[in-house]
């Protein structure tokens, strides 16, 4: 799958699933964007105090659930108690907080590939392990999986480690508004460099793929935004609302 447009090749993918529309990283958000047009979908990674790898964006629980507290420092069972549809919208409420293991299950028998984003690793040691080991388990074919990171470093360590899956690096607005990244070095590790869309140019593309790697910026929601990034040869769109960005 990959959606056309004016000749371009493009892959969309859904972050933290239909987040438009749903509640992000719930199951329910992840089921839609898998029955959607999308390509890709895109979650968030962090792990519990009893060593379970969890899907939410952020390190706590705060912003996405009624409940408080940071996700390392408490169970699967605490984190469960709490509802995660209900701040975003009423229709949603008692969604539950979903594990990789539900995700893998879901992602297993789709068409769509996995776009995995770890989230301040260096807060989690050995979470790559126990990452591998959940994508084994699961018998996963390793072109259906990305693993992205806003920590070079710790995607640069799992590239010297030979697993065999896609690489990306996350490009932030906020540190590298003023200077490009270095794609030379980045390309020694990983496969996609994915920015903020507003660090996009023709620049940033041309030295990007004259080093090998894709780019797929985000977050683009709106049309006409999508419509430039494309025209300057993004390989894809990570969006909230992918199944309706171009109508």
């Amino acid at each position: 799958m990959s959606f056309e447009f004016e000749d371009h090749h493009i892959m969309l993918v859904a972050h933290r699933g239909l987040a438009m529309d749903y509640p992000e990283n719930t199951i329910i958000a992840i089921q839609a964007a898998l029955q959607s047009n999308a390509d890709m979908l895109e979650i968030d990674l962090h792990k519990t105090r009893d060593g379970q790898l969890v899907v939410l964006h952020d390190d706590s629980i705060d912003r996405t659930s009624d409940g408080s507290g940071k996700v390392k420092e408490q169970t699967l069972y605490d984190l469960r108690r709490f509802d995660y549809g209900i701040n975003s919208n009423p229709r949603y409420t008692k969604q539950t907080l979903p594990t990789l293991d539900e995700v893998l299950t879901l992602i297993k028998s789709s068409p769509q590939l996995l776009l995995i984003e770890m989230k301040q690793p260096k807060n989690y040691p050995g979470i790559e392990n126990d990452l591998i080991d959940k994508l084994n388990q699961y018998e996963l074919n390793k072109n259906q999986v990305i693993i992205q990171s806003f920590d070079q470093n710790f995607i640069k360590q799992l590239y010297l480690q030979h697993y065999g899956y896609r690489l990306g690096v996350l490009i932030s607005k906020k540190r590298y508004w003023y200077k490009m990244p270095s794609f030379k070095k980045i390309a020694e590790y990983a496969d996609y460099v994915n920015p903020h869309y507003s660090l996009v140019t023709e620049a940033f593309m041309k030295k990007a793929h004259d080093y090998g790697l894709k780019v797929m910026p985000y977050t683009v929601n709106e049309k006409s935004q999508a419509i430039k990034l494309i025209r300057i040869g993004v390989d894809g769109l990570i969006s909230d609302k992918p199944h309706r960005l171009f109508c």
